[in-house]
């Protein structure tokens, strides 16, 4: 990366800390700190926001040691996207410095700080080994998480697990790709992504982890639809819910697409797509043109309120993608454990069930409904099936094609050896459902 270019990433990325710490998500920040730069430019300060939040807690941290007195928010800002960059990749302490010193130079509004954000970015140089072995003590550092996050997890994982998750969370994530099956294979794409100078590795059946990185604007054949990013464990969805040709399928929670558009890359159904969001249903829409799927049926309404758009048909076959704390995709998105709150657990449990029960009639005889829940929390995977079966005696744990059970939770893993799953992926909880006729 340029120094100019750097400078500009270290500047967009500080205003996007800045609406972050006014309750913006990290990709509503995104989005408004990238508007109006290049494909490039979006790339770059995506990278550098994701390792600004993967450091949040350290930076802050540091910060309260090496300054007598906060400086200014928008000096700050700066200051801990410097950070975080200096702790990930300190053999570029020397350019990082220089750039943010000119960053925060070129704007009016901080540059009578230079000199402050000097000294203190050459003294955390100068003292970066012994500052980060302290502050390593703090387990809301160590891990980049808020105490009562902490606790949660280790009561649910026990401490070993727990640790092991939240360790792996604190790397940064590989980038996993869905081949589109109805356009070329696992196989003949892997020779057009290796011909471009990348490695492959597959790690499910269509996925595969591209080395190094790289914008979609530079992955072989995403522009014309070869290729989507997707979480294995995120894939698995289509291989449970495997609905038979000519099936009516419901996605009811959709946007934005990526589970609609595996299941039309594998079967070929009678599909329709709901999200109560209308930008995010345009999402559906745009991902399933740009990979030449064919038509199905994308509505904007609310899953739960049934009256509002079902045409009285049952399903064969429904994926419940169900709202939740996204617990299980936090290497993902570090931003969630300073999002979430202990009372959204229960809160986002409420609205599952309430998902569920809503949608459970309008699955036909002998047909399936599939939950599916990004999170590790139990709350929201094995007891809230646990108490659904209880309350439904014409539902039973279905058998999926293969080898899977018809429920199981996933953590996040770097190498899961076990048969059947994917190699790398994140967390999820996945359920069967089968109706009794």
């Amino acid at each position: 990366m340029s120094s100019v270019r750097l400078r500009d990433t270290i500047e967009r990325t500080g205003k996007a800390v800045g609406f972050m710490h006014s309750g913006a998500s990290l990709e509503s920040a995104l989005a408004q700190a990238s508007e109006g730069g290049s494909a490039e430019s979006r790339a770059a300060l995506q990278a550098c926001l994701y390792t600004a939040t993967r450091r949040a807690m350290a930076g802050n941290a540091l910060l309260s040691r090496l300054c007598e007195r906060l400086p200014a928010p928008a000096v700050k800002n700066i200051l801990l996207v410097a950070l975080s960059l200096l702790i990930e990749e300190p053999e570029k302490s020397y350019v990082t410095v220089s750039e943010t010193i000119s960053a925060v130079k070129k704007n009016p509004a901080t540059a009578r700080a230079a000199g402050f954000a000097n000294a203190v970015l050459r003294r955390f140089v100068r003292e970066q080994e012994e500052l980060l072995a302290a502050l390593r003590k703090d387990e809301t550092v160590r891990f980049n998480a808020p105490r009562w996050w902490i606790d949660r997890l280790r009561k649910e994982l026990g401490v070993t697990e727990a640790d092991a998750v939240m360790t792996l969370e604190q790397s940064r994530p590989p980038l996993t790709l869905r081949v589109n099956a109805r356009k070329t294979s696992v196989a003949e794409w892997t020779r057009l992504a290796e011909a471009a100078g990348f490695a492959v590795t597959a790690v499910g059946e269509d996925a595969v982890i591209l080395t190094p990185a790289a914008p979609v604007s530079r992955i072989p054949g995403f522009s014309e639809g070869l290729v989507s990013v997707q979480d294995a464990g995120a894939q698995m969805a289509a291989r449970m819910l495997s609905p038979k040709k000519g099936a009516r399928v419901l996605d009811a929670c959709a946007a934005p697409g990526g589970k609609t558009a595996h299941l039309l890359e594998r079967f070929d159904i009678d599909l329709t797509a709901l999200e109560v969001d209308s930008v995010r249903a345009e999402r559906i829409s745009e991902n399933l043109s740009r990979l030449g799927l064919p038509a199905c049926s994308v509505q904007v309404a609310d899953a739960a309120d049934v009256a509002s758009w079902w045409d009285g048909a049952p399903f064969d076959c429904i994926l419940l993608d169900a709202p939740c704390t996204a617990s299980g995709i936090v290497r993902r998105h570090p931003d969630i454990p300073f999002l979430r709150r202990p009372g959204d657990i229960a809160s986002l449990a409420k609205q599952q069930m309430a998902l569920l029960e809503a949608l459970w009639p309008l699955v036909n005889l002998g047909g399936k409904l599939l939950y599916v829940v990004c999170s590790v929390f139990e709350a929201e995977g094995k007891s809230q099936i646990d108490a659904f079966l209880s309350r439904h005696k014409d539902c039973s744990i279905g058998k999926p094609s293969g080898t899977l059970p018809g429920r199981f939770a996933l953590l996040p893993q770097q190498e899961d050896a076990r048969a059947g799953f994917p190699l790398v992926h994140d967390g999820f909880y996945y359920a069967l459902l089968q109706k009794e006729p």
